[in-house]
């Protein structure tokens, strides 16, 4: 298995960050070489950065894949998916999986899967797209099963999710992944701030140093008056920088208060997060 903990696309403009399992692949998909990969991926999303902390999302999370590029047989990733879940003593009764093709539905069937069909689930990055079928298990999606351009196959799960099953949680960061000890805010964005560092991302003002700086800010929120958690340099210098930046707008915000949040991040460098503290 390839373990990659780059997460900083390669000759991809498209995305700031890694943000699926078969993303630093496309090429290979598209060109369709014949070979097999089995991968696991670290991942960023942001896109629903305000949800995390409900228990279900995540910004860092890992992907497991299984990909076959050109000449891939969709029945044998049907098995290789079967034999996964049952090796991690999953029963077949408890796996609701949505398929949206036809001949796909009867492949699940045959192996007594309940199956849902909709023909809507398909997956496309904009450029390679291809019939899904995503598996559930008690009401969680744990993985899918993509034919990227019809010859291929990705067979994809997360890390994270398949842990929570498997510990029986009832909240994605709950299980022995996650520091118990922070506030669920804290024990996500740490994770993922870790992964940048290593990436060698460092906190400033556009693209990857925003997203970097933004969620040691949100962090900060949570953390204040944690005596027990301790500060490193990053979190400190951050610290100092945030509540400079507060101070100079609450100076202003009578003035400015009806402004756009643009105006108080390029103008003071605060926050969307961070506005109504000013008022």
């Amino acid at each position: 298995m390839f373990i990659d903990r780059q997460v900083v696309p390669r000759d991809d403009d498209t995305t700031l960050f890694v943000c699926s399992g078969m993303q630093p692949f496309k090429s290979r998909f598209s060109e369709g070489d014949g070979g097999r990969l089995g991968t696991l991926q670290s991942c960023i999303r942001t896109g629903d950065l305000d949800l995390v902390g409900d228990g279900t999302h995540l910004t860092y999370f890992e992907m497991i894949g299984n990909f076959s590029f050109g000449g891939g047989d969709y029945e044998t990733s049907v098995e290789l998916w079967h034999s996964i879940l049952r090796d991690l003593g999953i029963r077949v009764s408890e796996v609701h999986v949505h398929p949206s093709r036809p001949d796909h539905q009867e492949l699940w069937r045959k192996l007594n899967y309940s199956v849902v069909p909709d023909e809507s689930c398909t997956w496309s990055d904009g450029n390679i797209s291809g019939h899904c079928c995503e598996l559930f298990v008690s009401g969680l999606e744990i993985g899918n099963l993509v034919n990227p351009l019809g010859h291929s196959t990705d067979v994809g799960f997360g890390w994270e999710r398949l842990i929570q099953v498997l510990e029986g949680k009832s909240r994605v960061d709950e299980t022995s992944l996650f520091d118990q000890s922070l506030h669920p805010t804290v024990r996500d964005h740490l994770r993922t701030i870790n992964v940048l560092r290593e990436n060698g991302i460092e906190p400033g003002s556009k693209g990857r140093q925003y997203v970097c700086r933004r969620l040691l800010r949100r962090m900060l929120v949570h953390l204040s008056g944690d005596e027990k958690f301790e500060f490193d340099d990053w979190l400190i210098q951050e610290r100092q920088l945030r509540e400079q930046s507060l101070r100079s707008g609450r100076r202003h915000w009578r003035k400015h208060q009806h402004k756009p949040p643009t105006f108080w991040w390029e103008t003071f460098g605060i926050l969307p997060d961070e506005i109504e503290l000013l008022g």
